[in-house]
This record gives structure tokens, sequence and C-alpha cells, in this order.
């Protein structure tokens, strides 16, 4: 059966959208195609990617590749199943339903609470707009989409009635880390952030954080959000402690996280991070360590007594927090160990991915 997941968004090699939901589906026997942008069309790992055009402005991509280009190119290939991951495809996703496709729609995000922390939009009063429509448009297409998937259970609270599947975006346990080639020699106590380099996840705070920490390090992987902020960054005091290890493949990134000591999470306090289940968190759990977050309720509802909580926008907290699990070897050792165990028995995406495929094989009924 051939089915088509579909992104303007994010890059083809996304995380979640190839090497977790389509390398599944594709080991569960479905022909899978992937279109993404690309200027090319190609194999890999036995999914068909089908090449988008890109367009830096952002509204020349919303007409002529979110919609006009996604539509012809679904055309030549003809599947059954559409599967989108962006809200710019919405209208795209409408479209395909009416031409008699079965359409999921997979929401990775609170989306119209991510509009109220776009940095490129500074009017507030249009945030709420764009907001509003979007929370409007999401409702409307649920109607007739065949299913809603969403990445946390906060999202598909607010879908209930349409009952949503929840396939929560946990790791891969990978079955070897050790990676010769991309090995890093540590020299220092080691604290790693892996993800998007962003102002509103808290890098800022986090670099000031290591200011005097220097019998310590910081590795810092992942692609910066822009030029600006990398260069306030690196003129900051505490960047002499920081290791910036570049973009990283997600099949390398745990060979990164297992060559340090602690890994980090301290987004900030904005709507769309208050009820996000992100990512990290399970993958330095997965290869034993312990975890600094963010103080949010939803995370310390979640995590319980396997976090270890900060005040994100306070650096001096953040430092604190860094010396006490390095100084106490008990707490340490209880984090490594519980944290390993409870993404081994449940926060994995073996576990997880069985209700994609349990959805997909509802759908051929």
């Amino acid at each position: 059966m051939k089915i088509a997941h579909i992104t303007t968004v994010h890059n083809y090699n996304d995380n979640r959208i190839f090497y977790k939901e389509c390398a599944s589906l594709r080991s569960a026997g479905y022909d899978v195609y992937l279109m993404a942008c690309s200027d090319r069309d190609f194999e890999e790992n036995s999914i068909h990617v089908v090449g988008l055009k890109k367009y830096r402005n952002r509204i020349k991509h919303f007409f002529l590749v979110s919609i006009i280009d996604v539509l012809r190119r679904a055309k030549d290939v003809n599947a059954t199943v559409y599967h989108f991951h962006d809200p710019e495809l919405l209208f795209a996703g409408i479209i395909l339903k009416v031409l008699g496709k079965k359409v999921i729609y997979d929401v990775h995000e609170d989306n119209a609470a991510s509009i109220m922390s776009k940095p490129y939009l500074k009017n507030r009063f249009l945030k709420k707009i764009i907001a509003g429509a979007l929370y409007f448009l999401e409702r409307i297409g649920a109607r007739i989409f065949d299913a809603i998937v969403t990445a946390r259970p906060d999202i598909s609270s607010k879908f209930l009635r349409y009952t949503p599947v929840t396939v929560r975006n946990f790791p891969i346990i990978p079955s070897s880390t050790r990676n010769e080639e991309i090995f890093v020699k540590k020299t220092k106590k080691t604290v790693i952030y892996v993800g998007n380099i962003s102002d509103i996840r808290g890098i800022a705070q986090l670099i000031q954080a290591f200011e005097d920490l220097n019998d310590y390090e910081f590795w810092l992987l992942g692609k910066w959000s822009s030029t600006t902020f990398k260069n306030r960054c690196e003129k900051m005091n505490g960047w002499k402690n920081v290791r910036y290890l570049g973009i990283v493949k997600p099949t390398e990134v745990f060979a990164f996280i297992n060559e340090a000591d602690v890994g980090i999470i301290t987004f900030l306090p904005v709507p769309n991070h208050l009820t996000t289940l992100a990512t990290k968190p399970f993958e330095y759990m997965a290869m034993g360590l312990p975890v600094i977050m963010s103080d949010f309720p939803y995370w310390r509802d979640f995590f319980e007594d396997l976090g270890i909580y900060v005040d994100p926008e306070d650096s001096a907290d953040i430092k604190e927090k860094i010396i006490a699990i390095f100084e106490n070897g008990e707490r340490y050792r209880y984090l490594s160990t519980k944290g390993k165990e409870k993404v081994n028995n449940s926060y994995n995406w073996e576990a997880e991915s069985k209700k994609l495929t349990n959805l997909y094989r509802k759908l051929m009924l």
C-alpha cells in the first residue's frame, strides 16, 4: 500500500518524520514516500524522497510550495494515504481529502501557542489574529481528516472530540553508541545540549552560567537560529568554556551524548514550552545522563524525581545545580540508573510506534 508523508518546513531527514514514522511504516510493509524540500528525488533507507521547491520568502513558499507544488507532486505519487506534518499544509490536506484521499494531520506542537513565540512576528495583535485563524482552520480540518496524530498528551487534549492518537516523540534506543569517527576527547566535566540553538531555548543563560565554571565544559550541538544570536553568544564571557560541535545527524546524536556527563534542557517559559514534551530529556536518560531541566509544573509532574529542576532564566541557579549534581555521587547514580531504566522499559520509540502502525491498519480496513 502506497503512503506519503509531507512536510515543507522540516528537513527530509527530520528525526520524527523520517527516522521514526516513515522508517517504522516502511518496516511494517508499506511503500513509503516522503515529500519534502529537496532539489532532487532520491531514495534512502528504502524510502522514496520526493523533492519540493523551497523559497526564502515565507509568503511565496506558502502559496507556491505548501499548496501548489504539494498538490502537483501528490498527484504524481498517487498515494492512498497522505500524512502531513505542518499547519501550513492544512489547505492542501483539505483539498486532498475532497479529492477522495485518506488524510492524517500530525500535530507536532501547540501551533496557536507557538505563533505567540515567533520572533519574526513583532506585533502582538497580529500574532493573536494569526493564532486564532490557525486554531479555527485546524478545527475545520480535524472534522474531515481521517485521523489526528499528536506528539504530546496536552496537544491531544485540544482535539479530544476528534479522538486523536498520541504518538510521543520518544527516542529510538541505539544498539551501539560508540563511533570512533566522531569521538570527542573529553578533558573536563561535561554538560551537553543538543537541539535548535535559539534565544527562547535559554542558550544565553546557559552560556552565562559557565562563565566561572572553568573545570567544566558545555558541549553545544545544533543549528543556530540566526547569525546575530550566534555572534552575541560568542561574545559572552562564558563562551570560553563552551565547545560548539556543529550540526549533528540524528543517527550520530547518541555517540556525543554517551561521552558527556550531564544533559541539560532549560527552555524559557514561553507559551509553547510550558507543556511541551521535548525529545532530548529522553535521549539523555537513555544514555544514563542525569538531566537538568526547566522547572515547569508540567515537566515536574511528568518526570517527577528523575529531573533536576532549575529556573531557566536564572544563570546562578543553573550554575549551582550543575556543581551540585557532580558533587553528589549518590544522587548522580540514582538519576543515571533510574532514567535509563525508564527509557528502556517505557519511554522509547519501539513501544510508541505500535500506536502509529495500528492506526494505519485501521485506516486500511
